[in-house]
């Protein structure tokens, strides 16, 4: 609420001093006295309201709208710093609680504070089973929410399991493939050197042997992704053996 009075077009930092002069009990003459006496109170009143005083009405107008804003200011601040420190305390003894947990804790205690309070204070039957059916329906309300900030808690960690076993996997892919590739020309000279004698040797078995790993590379996969794909199944009967139409090829 915007407000027009003399009192309320005076600065800030003379509104907070007034206000917490009129908390403490401090007469208001007097302090209609102090505010009349201020150079920047004199220059307000004079541009504004004609050098017209503060009068004590003044100050009693403001003790009803301006002052009492301000007290309710305080009040809901000094419950907030209550609050935080309360919160604060159940982080000691929570430790590695989040903070939605703990203010949830802080709540919680809030609601049994204030349902004892107005328990205490209420003697008729039906408005004590309000008051009880109220604090269960906000208890309740509270642990939906628990439920709802457990399971997505649960979610996360099972995200970050299954983020975890992919890396791994492809960590290990990586590391397969890496072997196939260094591996691939050993096994090449392998079967080479295994085939050749059975071709006889010399130039033309070597040509025999070119062309047939030829033709397996170009129609089958490379040696190298046939181990990736299957590496359990690269077993001596997987060796490149000379079929039947290659023998004619040979000399005769």
């Amino acid at each position: 609420m915007t407000r027009n009075g003399k009192i309320a077009r005076l600065p800030r930092h003379i509104r907070q001093e007034l206000n917490t002069r009129l908390d403490d009990g401090e007469q208001g003459k007097d302090l209609v006295a102090w505010l009349n006496s201020l150079d920047e109170v004199q220059d307000i009143l004079s541009g504004d309201f004609a050098g017209r005083p503060i009068s004590k009405q003044n100050l009693s107008e403001w003790k009803q709208g301006g002052f009492l804003e301000w007290q309710r200011r305080q009040d809901a601040s000094e419950r907030l710093r209550d609050l935080v420190e309360l919160s604060e305390d159940l982080q000691d003894a929570s430790g590695e609680q989040t903070i939605a947990n703990r203010l949830a804790a802080v709540l919680a205690a809030e609601l049994a504070t204030e349902t004892r309070r107005l328990l205490a204070e209420t003697t008729d039957p039906k408005e004590r089973m309000r008051c009880i059916c109220e604090a269960l329906r906000q208890l309740n309300n509270l642990r939906k929410t628990d439920q709802a900030a457990a399971r997505a808690a649960v979610e996360a960690e099972r995200w970050t399991l299954e983020c975890e076993r992919r890396e791994e996997e492809e960590r290990a892919q990586a590391m397969r493939r890496a072997k196939a590739e260094v591996e691939a020309p050993i096994w090449d000279a392998l079967k080479r050197k295994t085939m050749e004698p059975v071709f006889g040797g010399g130039e033309q078995a070597t040509a025999i042997v070119d062309f047939l790993m030829e033709m397996d590379e170009k129609y089958k996969y490379p040696p190298s992704l046939v181990r990736d794909k299957h590496p359990s199944n690269q077993t001596e009967s997987n060796s490149i053996k000379p079929r039947a139409s290659a023998v004619s090829l040979s000399p005769t």
